[in-house]
């Protein structure tokens, strides 16, 4: 029987879509490519993401590798960017809530970098506090579909794998955490999620 359900939280709990933002800046689709691989894409974002650099740090090697974006790099990563690209979506928060009144365990599995996601578990504490356990990329200098984070995750609070459901919108990282013995769901949509979510208490039952 399926006791713990834990999220992802980019494009699954909040909305992250930066080639948005980027277009709502003004930016042509040229130049919307060109920041997109530049930044987003690159193995820099990635370190972020495993903590070997803050943002501001990773902005700076971000510049430096692309003194003719600079500019535009600075804009793009100013510090509005989380309130303007990392949202709650309404429905997937009232589904989260939902399976709280249930009675399921719910954790946190992100990629996400440490400074960052500090400033959002911040803004949105009404959220992140009722969590029974968070593990984020990194304060953890592991990232997602490294098996090393699931196992931390799994370790730390004590979590059955086949007890247990992972919710992410990467397929890589649905089959990483289904290859340990957990439940997954590929989030698409929270109308799908809805769906394969009640299947699975049905067939775990």
């Amino acid at each position: 029987m399926i006791k713990n359900i834990v999220f992802d939280l980019g494009r699954v709990l909040y909305r992250y879509w930066p080639r948005e933002d980027l277009e709502n800046l003004g930016y042509n689709e040229e130049m919307t490519n060109r920041l997109m691989a530049c930044i987003f894409d690159s193995p820099t974002w990635v370190e972020m993401d495993r903590g070997t650099y803050t943002i501001k740090e990773g902005r700076n090697k971000l510049c430096a590798a692309f003194p003719e974006l600079a500019t535009d790099i600075k804009k793009v990563l100013d510090d509005g960017w989380a309130d303007r690209v990392e949202t709650l979506m309404p429905a997937s928060l009232e589904f989260f809530y939902d399976v709280k009144r249930q009675g399921f365990k719910t954790y946190v599995l992100s990629n996400w970098a440490a400074d960052g996601f500090d400033y959002i578990r911040a803004r949105d504490a009404f959220l992140f506090e009722k969590f029974d356990g968070i593990v984020v990329s990194g304060y953890e200098k592991l990232i997602k579909p490294d098996p090393g984070i699931y196992h931390v995750l799994l370790k730390r609070y004590n979590l059955v794998p086949k007890e247990t459901l992972f919710i992410d919108d990467n397929a890589n990282n649905i089959a990483t955490a289904k290859s340990l013995g957990l439940h997954g769901i590929v989030f698409t949509s929270i109308e799908d999620c809805k769906q394969q979510f009640s299947t699975l208490m049905r067939q775990s039952k």
